[in-house]
């Protein structure tokens, strides 16, 4: 694939090889036996599609996310309008749809909902988000309150997610421990039923390779914990449901030597690529070079095009000698990459964006010109 990708596109690129994804849902939905799996779309807007079979539900976080998903199709009753800002317009024209679900993080929204549900003279089904001490979501006292004062919302379930890239099984048992009592005191307190609860369970992806991780067995035992809820447990996953699937190419279009090393700089940056904690440059990604030599290793840093100290992709790397033209492959940037990057910075192209899927590749996005957005058109 890496060799047909490099004759027939231009660099800077997205790959995203969807057999990979699919692999990866199926693998997940094996260690997660009797839990659905609900896919974050602001992990990766491009792949939805491919994921409407494999997924029970899409967590949508803006109006943007849902007008990609309205666009592509995707059935409306698989939607939960989630995120932390729900505006009156947008959320007046989701209620034209058949929505799966709404979430409640602030009283305001629960206050919206109803509104709407009032104005459309129709019910939602909504799951109410717990906060684990942040931005996100409401107090115990609060969803109590949502409960008891409801008219038009049918309360399914809570929401709970506290983070990302969670390695510790003890926080994610504390958590399961702390969701379990909470439900039950709420059911008995209210006398009411809780049907699910959806829980996000942040799952560590290693991006680098000096990290060692036996993912089989770290799956297992989150199964095992999430077992103790006696409810239907819905998964939110993003980050480790797309990341494998993704590659990043830039090609090298420069080269220099000082008294501090070899430098490199290539046709992408920062900007494109990133992957969690910013901490590229400190640690080594999974990557290749194409072409592929074995003889006269060097030692290179690695920057992107951006007229900034910061735009460093890798330092230290230890690869054989590089040439003009060479193409750098970066691994495991299926998640965020292609949005969460700083792109509009320096007014450079925005990458195309390219789906492999049965050995064929189809181009869902050309590359972007942000000269465009960043005119100032007067």
């Amino acid at each position: 694939m890496f060799e047909s990708v490099i004759n027939n596109f231009n660099t800077p690129t997205y790959v995203y090889d969807i057999n990979k994804l699919i692999d990866r849902v199926n693998y997940l939905q094996s260690k997660f036996i009797n839990k659905s799996l609900v896919y974050a779309v602001k992990a990766n807007t491009f792949v939805p599609k491919e994921l409407e079979n494999y997924v029970e539900r899409f967590e949508i976080c803006s109006y943007g996310e849902f007008n990609i998903c309205n666009k592509l199709n995707i059935n409306h009753s698989k939607m939960v309008i989630s995120g932390v800002h729900k505006d009156e317009p947008s959320i007046d024209d989701m209620f034209n749809y058949e929505i799966g679900k709404f979430t409640i993080e602030s009283i305001e929204q629960f206050k919206l909902l109803e509104k709407m549900c009032k104005k459309h003279n129709k019910k939602v089904n909504v799951l109410i988000r717990l906060t684990s001490n942040n931005q996100f979501g409401v107090t115990e006292e609060e969803v109590k309150y949502i409960i008891k004062t409801s008219e038009n919302i049918i309360i399914d379930g809570i929401e709970y997610f506290s983070g990302t890239q969670k390695t510790s099984l003890k926080k994610i048992n504390k958590e399961i421990d702390y969701l379990n009592e909470f439900v039950s005191n709420l059911e008995q307190e209210l006398n009411i039923e809780i049907k699910e609860i959806e829980y996000g369970p942040g799952l560590p992806i290693h991006y680098f390779m000096d990290q060692e991780f036996n993912e089989d067995e770290f799956l297992t035992e989150v199964n095992n914990i999430l077992d103790r809820l006696n409810k239907k447990v819905l998964l939110e996953i993003g980050r480790s449901m797309v990341a494998s699937c993704g590659y990043y190419f830039t090609k090298v279009v420069d080269m220099k030597t000082n008294k501090n090393g070899n430098y490199v700089i290539v046709d992408g940056g920062i900007n494109h690529l990133v992957y969690y904690g910013q901490t590229m440059a400190m640690r080594i990604p999974y990557f290749e070079v194409y072409p592929k030599r074995e003889e006269n290793i060097e030692n290179y840093n690695i920057y992107g095009s951006l007229c900034t100290i910061n735009d460093i992709i890798v330092k230290n790397i230890n690869t054989s000698k590089l040439e003009i033209g060479d193409v750098f492959i970066f691994k495991n940037v299926g998640a965020y990459s292609s949005t969460e990057g700083i792109s509009l910075f320096l007014s450079r192209d925005l990458p195309s964006v390219i789906l492999y899927k049965d050995n064929k590749f189809i181009k869902v996005r050309d590359n972007l010109k942000t000269s465009d957005i960043n005119y100032p058109n007067y």
